[in-house]
């Protein structure tokens, strides 16, 4: 019996570190197809024993743009996530998060986060938006931005958010690149990413303008 539930064990492992070799490869490829048909550059790197790590960056709609991995949380709370990035030409202090409405925005709620609305009920009843700057955000998410952000929503990802940080622009999923689904949806969400980027670089400007 011993020896049995050794093989057995043996034999899970096999197959879980199997599957993540796997899922690396396939993750690569489609990243590395991404990257050709854009006309990015491919770049990989190891992210574990069995595992790599790989992104696509170059420019795009005058803009660097980037596609690329990370991860959260640690041991068996660890999550993998997908995410597309745009750089701006220029930030200043504006911040944004947009994330689906669900029980963790409900959760933020409760403890005291400060949600921001935009005066469109369906897309405030969609999404649980948090900014330093309420009013002008509200104003430059016009409806045809809001329109590309409420198809965003309903695109097939899981845990989505849109978030400007740190001088760039982000969309971000759960998974990785292995779903080539999935890759094609990073991509189609460039043109919002885009706007997201403009809005950013006018919010930069008018701080300029404020600060001669």
């Amino acid at each position: 019996m011993p020896y049995l539930f050794v093989m057995t064990a043996v034999a899970g492992l096999a197959i879980l570190i199997g599957l993540a070799v796997y899922r690396s490869r396939k993750s690569a490829a489609n990243l590395k197809a991404l990257a050709e048909r854009l006309g990015l550059e491919y770049w990989q790197q190891k992210a574990g024993a069995f595992e790599t790590m790989g992104s696509a960056t170059g420019m795009l709609g005058g803009r660097k743009v980037g596609f690329h991995q990370f991860t959260t949380g640690d041991g068996r709370s660890q999550q993998k996530w997908r995410a597309v990035s745009v750089f701006p030409a220029k930030t200043g202090g504006l911040t944004f998060e947009l994330r689906g409405q669900g029980l963790f925005s409900k959760l933020q709620a409760v403890f005291g986060v400060k949600e921001a609305t935009v005066g469109d009920e369906a897309f405030d009843t969609a999404w649980f938006l948090q900014t330093n700057e309420p009013e002008f955000l509200g104003a430059a998410l016009v409806p045809e931005i809001r329109e590309k952000l409420m198809a965003a929503r309903t695109a097939g990802g899981l845990a989505i958010s849109f978030r400007l940080e740190k001088g760039t622009v982000r969309y971000a999923e759960l998974g990785d690149f292995s779903s080539e689904q999935a890759c094609a949806r990073l991509e189609q969400m460039l043109p919002v990413l885009h706007d997201l980027a403009a809005i950013a670089e006018v919010a930069a400007e008018m701080e300029e303008r404020r600060a001669v």
